[in-house]
């Protein structure tokens, strides 16, 4: 019997103390689609737009939660108004010639939090913006007095 009770526990101390990941608490909407957190790959995190229509791989972004900066990676999707010369890797590892360059800054510190991104047809400099605002019913922080 003592040892069911150090067993749970154990299992109780380890479901405290596991950092929680954001994957699906993070859902923003742009000004053309929903953007899913869906998981991180590594140091690369990896979200999905447009119910599926597409998928963004952000290199360095993965695991981190709290104080994120700039970021850059690429978004692909199975056909888009340009064909590149080269291609990515897709949500399921295959080679994909629709793609393209996407750099993104985080507005705020905490989380959730509000972003600005921009993106491009295959390698040309990203030009195209979208604002990511955060879903949900989260209270809206209170930004910390600058001294």
């Amino acid at each position: 019997m003592k040892h069911n009770y150090f067993l749970l526990l154990l299992v109780f101390l380890n479901v405290l103390c596991m950092p929680k990941n954001a994957y699906g608490d993070e859902v923003w909407s742009t000004e053309e689609y929903r953007v899913i957190y869906l998981e991180d790959r590594k140091n690369t995190a990896v979200w999905s737009y447009g119910d599926g229509l597409g998928h963004i791989f952000i290199d360095g972004l993965g695991g981190k939660f709290k104080n994120r900066g700039s970021y850059n990676g690429y978004w692909v999707q199975s056909t888009s108004s340009r064909r590149c010369d080269t291609y990515r890797e897709g949500i399921d590892g295959e080679p994909n010639y629709h793609w393209g360059r996407f750099e993104i800054t985080f507005i705020d510190p905490y989380f959730p939090s509000r972003w600005q991104a921009k993106f491009g047809l295959c390698d040309q400099n990203p030009t195209i913006t979208l604002n990511g605002t955060p879903v949900g019913n989260f209270p809206t922080p209170v930004s910390p007095p600058k001294n």
